[in-house]
């Protein structure tokens, strides 16, 4: 018995020993410890990565090892590199890449030396840099696209002490600008910098990576250990003076300064995050980018698979869709959506989660989802019961008049051969099929039609059904005499070819102008997309850009109607109609009297005690009422505040505040199809301003995004009220002018031209002059308005050509 116990105590001791068990990594640094590697100490030191199961081995960086090789060899788990991790790629070392501290690159090239002013007095000066391919290929690249060869440098091995370029031991050196500025600036020694990313490389920095092997055999351990660096980062950020004291007491080989590393640390903070990317990021189109630069500057050769190199950790973002036709027919008809959202927003994995009716509310309870779209009714009661809230409403399409459709109603139907159902009266004692009592379409607005006429839910033999199809196919099936869907769902079914129209017949149908489509009911506003309370403003503010700018393809408009979205309509009709008919959320509105006396009529000893109730219940149901008024009015007022910065969002240009592309594009048609029906004249004018690399390049990307807003007021102020402005490409504008001759707009393009050469800018610190190309094409038969932009873009052609600030008109030829 006593054995028996010793191998149950051994073996429970075994069991705990094993869940103890911390799996034991490394990381390989490039640096000398300082605050560029806090986050992995501070992961290290709060017991981050212990809480992960793992025991990290920090490596300082050693001058005599290479970290891609230390990686490749298994000597280290982790790495830290630089954006020439693509070189090694291509070069075959199977290096994964999952991570980067840097959003912006913080490398420099730094030198003290007065006579160093611009790159081509750097030819034959001593630079000191480590031999780590990430800052040659970065600093190197700069030099090399402004002229500079490598033969034309003395390179020498870097000594992390700024002090050399003071005993004039080198005569540049490179740096992160978290670092030797703040020394020199201690010392009051003037220092010039070039900065890599305002020439074009403008790569990631601190990129963590490990072996392919790595990745592929212990993922769950590199998301471990990325989840607990991440955490030790955002915590070191947070508390950047205590990070500083962590690192001044334990891991201060370089001997700084508590100052030093409290500067580095609030300095590297500022590109570490980059707005709307999620920290620690990387993107593949990114990396693409940078390989392209790479080989463009002859620092690379070959290619590499970049889905095998780059592991992008995206956040997960669900949709939940009310599935009206079905959890299948809901996927084919959004997914579609969830794939442009992918494609157009980096970071962000969208996928479609389709609900039946009796899910979506302890969906949206439990947080199960991010963002809905569902149907109108259920919308105010999700709205009402936890709070999410509409950013844009769905705009459809018929097939044949290619209207935009805000709107929808109900269609109340039965089979052709029933002669006995033709009025809405006619349908009192018979079997209805609706789709479900959340279904605004499918059963709240035809039992509005049926409470007009004196029907109430007693009168009907009623069955809720699930879906749309179900409903109508229980009519064909003749299971029920009377079936309610909303509208489009008829047409969509033949359209398939699953019934045929024919067979039915609309009970008491009405018509609205512009809408094609079969119903029995008035029109209220469309599915609405909705965020829960959980999803940030700024993902959704992201999302509501993408979907006034989202264009179905032309197959999916014909088979799923979908034509775009819009700003959020006004609901309060629908509340109107929820509180007429007592349904969720207003349930609970005035009990009548009359109701009471009816139902208790044989207890007339206890009226006198169920008026007193009443007037507790009137009393209590005025109260919610009003709250629940309150809250209407409440949303409505935010409706209307947020309407307008959506429309900003959805409009506007976010640099230059003119129209964005997606807004003149739509306008721009407007106006050309008034003057081509009205054989009106209109003259398109395509701008670009001329050299403008070369001012981002000399006075940085600060200094550009100022001439364009500069540029830009100064333009609007010549403009008439009636021309539509908009910004189409980085430095790339477009003019329509109504009503103009083609004189006329020559001679206003031409004082443009003369506006903007005579009127030099001040941005960030520097008198800037610019002047400007401008291409015109007149209205002329086009039957685009695409086929206008793209003539006046060849004369803008013509324009550059032939020596920029100038005015061409397209000839034809």
């Amino acid at each position: 018995m006593k054995i028996y116990l010793v191998l149950l105590l051994l073996f429970f001791t075994s069991l705990f020993a094993a869940e103890q068990t911390e799996s034991k990594v490394s990381l390989q640094l490039q640096w000398k410890h300082q605050f560029q590697s806090a986050g992995y100490y501070i992961a290290k030191e709060k017991g981050f990565y212990k809480d992960a199961g793992l025991d990290v081995e920090i490596k300082e960086y050693n001058s005599n090892s290479n970290v891609v090789n230390e990686v490749v060899s298994g000597r280290s788990t982790f790495g830290i590199g630089r954006s020439s991790l693509v070189i090694d790629r291509s070069m075959g070392k199977p290096v994964v890449i999952f991570g980067a501290t840097f959003q912006r690159s913080p490398l420099i090239l730094i030198t003290i030396d007065p006579q160093i002013k611009k790159f081509s007095d750097l030819k034959n000066k001593r630079i000191m840099m480590t031999d780590d391919a990430g800052i040659s290929a970065s600093i190197l690249g700069m030099l090399f696209s402004n002229g500079l060869k490598k033969e034309d440098l003395v390179l020498q091995a870097h000594s992390f002490n700024y002090k050399d370029l003071i005993d004039k031991k080198t005569d540049a050196m490179a740096s992160y600008i978290s670092n030797e500025t703040y020394s020199l600036e201690k010392d009051n020694v003037k220092y010039k910098i070039f900065d890599p990313s305002v020439y074009g490389f403008d790569f990631y920095e601190d990129i963590v990576f490990t072996s392919e092997s790595q990745m592929k055999n212990n993922t769950q351990e590199v998301n471990a250990f990325r989840e607990a660096s991440i955490k030790g980062w955002k915590w070191a950020f947070n508390n950047i003076e205590e990070s500083a004291k962590i690192i001044f007491d334990k891991y201060n080989t370089q001997n700084k300064t508590m100052d030093s590393l409290i500067y580095e640390g609030y300095v590297l903070k500022k590109v570490a995050f980059a707005r709307g990317v999620p920290f620690f990021s990387v993107n593949k189109k990114k990396i693409d980018a940078i390989a392209r630069v790479f080989r463009l500057k002859g620092l690379m050769e070959g290619s590499f698979d970049i889905h095998s190199f780059a592991y992008e950790y995206k956040t997960k973002v669900k949709i939940g869709v009310l599935a009206k036709r079905g959890k299948e027919a809901t996927l084919d008809r959004w997914n579609s959506l969830a794939n442009y959202l992918n494609d157009e927003l980096d970071y962000y994995d969208f996928e479609i989660v389709p609900l039946e009716f009796n899910e979506m509310q302890d969906i949206v309870k439990n947080k199960g989802v991010d963002f809905v779209i569902t149907n109108t009714m259920y919308y105010v009661l999700l709205e009402n019961e936890y709070g999410i809230s509409r950013i844009a409403t769905l705009v459809n399409s018929d097939d044949l008049n290619n209207y935009d459709l805000k709107e929808f109603g109900g269609v109340i139907f039965t089979k052709r051969s029933n002669t006995e159902i033709n009025t809405i009266k006619d349908i009192e004692d018979k079997k209805v099929g609706a789709v479900s009592e959340l279904s605004f379409g499918g059963w709240v607005m035809g039992y509005e039609q049926l409470v007009k006429n004196g029907i109430g839910i007693k009168d009907i033999d009623l069955s809720f059904l699930g879906t749309h199809d179900a409903v109508v196919k229980a009519v064909l099936s003749e299971d029920v005499e009377v079936g309610i869907v909303r509208t489009d769902t008829l047409e969509r079914m033949e359209f398939e070819e699953k019934i045929e129209l024919s067979e039915f017949k609309v009970i008491e149908p009405k018509e609205y102008e512009t809408f094609p489509y079969l119903i029995s009911t008035k029109l209220y506003p469309e599915w609405p997309i909705a965020k829960l309370k959980h999803s940030s403003d700024a993902l959704a503010n992201k999302l509501l850009a993408k979907l006034v700018s989202y264009e179905p393809s032309t197959e999916d408009i014909s088979k799923f109607n979908i034509k775009g979205w819009t700003v959020p309509l006004d609901y309060s009709t629908v509340h109107n109609l929820l509180k007429e008919l007592r349904v969720k959320p207003y349930e609970n509105v005035t009990v009548r009297f009359e109701d009471i006396i009816k139902e208790y009529k044989e207890y007339v000893y206890l009226i006198s005690i169920l008026t007193l109730l009443l007037v507790a219940r009137l009393f209590y149901d005025f109260k919610y009422n009003k709250q629940l008024d309150f809250a209407v009015k409440e949303k409505t007022r935010e409706l209307i505040l947020a309407n307008k910065r959506l429309k900003v969002i959805a409009n506007q240009d976010y640099l230059t505040g003119i129209s964005n592309r997606a807004h003149f594009m739509k306008f721009a048609k407007k106006y050309f199809d008034i003057a081509h029906r009205n054989n009106e004249e209109l003259q398109m004018l395509s701008l670009d301003l001329d050299f403008f690399k070369k001012i981002n390049d000399t006075y940085g990307h600060q200094a550009g995004d100022c001439v364009l807003k500069e540029f830009t007021d100064k333009v609007s102020f010549l403009l008439r009220k009636s021309d539509l402005f908009g910004r189409v490409g980085g430095e790339e504008f477009c003019i329509v002018l109504q009503n103009t001759s083609l004189s006329g707009a020559e001679k206003f393009a031409q004082r443009i031209c003369t506006h903007i050469e005579g009127t030099p800018m001040e941005c960030d610190g520097h008198i800037i002059s610019i002047t400007v190309s401008i291409g015109i094409a007149t209205l002329n038969g086009e039957e685009t308005i695409e086929g206008l932009i793209k003539k006046s873009d060849i004369a803008l052609y013509d324009a550059k050509k032939n020596g920029r600030n100038q005015v061409r008109i397209y000839s034809g030829e």
